[in-house]
């Protein structure tokens, strides 16, 4: 095994075990997995403004969930440069490590530490895509209303056609309606 350092993560200094391109990956991945972490948070978050129909904080909770995935992505780069000296150093293709992979080829007790991240990664996108499902339904089921709300205030629309004799014919009958009733 190499014993370059340049992959270290969060500036921790050189890491100093018996495999130091395996630890700097490993702690790369648990720097990840706090983001990934905390993307679910925030996304939980917005769950929960959703379900309590608190409309005006939504748009901030999504801005954070942007500003998190930009967080992540840069995560990503760091995970790929970690991962790009492991697979130098095993003589490999990069792209050939998956956590899987990891855990079955590294020795102990690296082999457990990505068995378990392996574990969480999946546990958290599961979460994830849950929750953003979630979100989904919440968010369309308020778009729904506020449809609603905007056609009360304007007033039926009213299907305009014509007769069978021709004529102009509008199924509306209503006139404008006031604001304090529709809300």
């Amino acid at each position: 095994m190499s014993q370059s350092t340049a992959s270290t993560p969060r500036g921790a200094g050189a890491t100093t075990g018996p495999y130091p391109d395996l630890e700097a990956l490993a702690d790369t991945l648990w720097s990840e997995r706090h983001v990934v972490e905390y993307l679910l948070f925030k996304l939980v978050t917005a769950k929960l403004l959703l379900a309590a129909q608190e409309r005006r904080f939504v748009a901030t909770a999504l801005d954070e969930v942007e500003r998190i995935i930009e967080t992540l992505r840069s995560a990503e780069v760091q995970r790929g440069s970690a991962l790009e000296a492991v697979a130098a150093d095993w003589g490999t293709d990069a792209e050939e490590l998956t956590l899987a992979e990891l855990a079955a080829r590294a020795p102990a007790p690296m082999d457990a530490v990505f068995r378990d991240h392996q574990e969480a990664f999946a546990r958290l996108a599961s979460e994830i895509e849950e929750t953003a499902n979630t979100n989904r339904q919440l968010a369309s089921a308020a778009l729904g209303e506020v449809r609603a709300t905007i056609a009360a205030l304007a007033g039926p629309t009213g299907a305009s056609t014509y007769t069978a004799a021709g004529r102009h014919h509008s199924d509306s009958v209503a006139g404008p309606v006031r604001l304090d009733e529709v809300l």
